[in-house]
């Protein structure tokens, strides 16, 4: 899926209204369906060879995604899939994988709907694009400042890439490790204390001190002592 599932449900909300739903005997449902699936065929980013569509051959429904493009390869590498069928009061509707719908009004909807979700794609996309080039601008500051500190405190380090942060690992002592996130959103406040940190863990460690930080797992069974007991 490319876009959230809020997302479409509010484009489904707002999208679909007017003053009459489009009805249509059971009888004429096939055919209509059918007339619609012909257009969709024609529709560039629009996918009629999802594997849900196996389930079309009766034309109580039409299955089809909107796909994403990617620019630099030009295949479509991400899509949002939707389904078009009567509901039981014979109205026509859209609806999304997790059954957010909206009811037709006019067929035409049907299609400017999808170009409402290619114009959410590449906003979503430009979005995107921009947050990879100010992380890319973080990391390398971020960076920079480690290799800073490494030279001047003489320690070694490795650092993996995240989509939202880095993770820098350094050597303490021997073959001890710390890891430390780095949220690209949060960088300059843990740089600022990345060095303190960094000395009082390998001095602890050079004295023989050695811990562990751990998830609270919840388990009461160590005889967890409160600090609001003591002042009783």
């Amino acid at each position: 899926m490319s876009l959230n599932s809020r997302s479409i449900a509010k484009m489904l909300r707002e999208h679909f209204i007017g003053d009459r739903h489009l009805t249509k005997n059971l009888f004429e449902h096939k055919e209509c369906l059918s007339s619609i699936k012909d257009e969709l065929k024609k529709i560039k980013g629009v996918d009629m060879s999802h594997r849900r569509s196996s389930l079309d051959k009766d034309l109580e429904q039409v299955h089809f995604v909107v796909q994403e493009e990617d620019d630099s390869s030009g295949y479509y590498y991400r899509d949002d899939s939707f389904t078009i069928k009567f509901n039981k009061q014979n109205q026509l509707i859209v609806e999304d994988f997790i059954d957010s719908y909206g009811i037709v009004y006019q067929i035409e909807q049907i299609y400017s709907f999808i170009d409402r979700v290619k114009e959410a794609h590449d906003k979503k996309k430009t979005r995107e694009l921009k947050t990879k080039k100010i992380n890319k601008l973080k990391q390398q500051a971020i960076i920079a400042k480690i290799k800073e500190i490494a030279k001047e405190d003489q320690f070694d380090f490795y650092i993996r890439e995240y989509q939202r942060k880095l993770k820098l690992a350094v050597r303490i002592e021997g073959d001890k490790l710390i890891e430390v996130d780095i949220p690209y959103g949060q960088f300059q406040d843990i740089l600022k204390d990345l060095r303190s940190l960094i000395q009082t863990l390998r001095e602890l460690q050079k004295s023989g001190i050695n811990f562990k930080l751990k998830t609270d797992s919840g388990d009461t069974g160590y005889g967890w002592i409160s600090h609001d007991s003591l002042c009783l």
